[in-house]
């Protein structure tokens, strides 16, 4: 897997779920999610189109999923998944940056079968750090 190909199947087959270091550590190492609250959406796993490509997708991030409010720290690591996978399927809002993977409460995800990738931004540009 490459970013380009991340890229470039971004919201056809993969979705990012923009996360900070800690969590994106603890999803690597335990392969799930914890789902929580949306906005206006109910309990589930946020995710979004916005495929990490370079310096600007921070601030997009920021604007377009947290509605301006995280820092970029907080959205330094992006979570590739696949749209569905068996019983697991993000279903598009109607903001058109968000898809949830509803679960109706809080609960572990185990993601085996979506995960695909995790990408850092490192400052200059965005790189794999790890692969299913």
């Amino acid at each position: 897997m490459t970013l380009r190909q991340l890229q470039a199947s971004a919201g056809h087959e993969y979705l990012f779920h923009y996360t900070d270091a800690t969590r994106a550590d603890a999803i690597i190492e335990e392969r799930c999610f914890v789902s929580g609250p949306g906005m206006a959406r109910g309990l589930g796993i946020y995710a979004t189109d916005i495929a990490p490509s370079g310096v600007g997708t921070i601030e997009d991030v920021i604007v377009h999923c947290f509605r301006g409010e995280a820092t970029p720290v907080e959205v330094s690591h992006a979570i590739a998944v696949r749209r569905s996978r068996g019983d697991l399927r993000f279903e598009q809002t109607d903001d058109p940056y968000q898809w949830v993977l509803p679960t109706g409460k809080l609960e572990l995800v185990h993601i085996d079968g979506i995960y695909v990738a995790t990408v850092q931004f490192t400052g200059s540009h965005w790189a794999i750090i790890d692969t299913d």
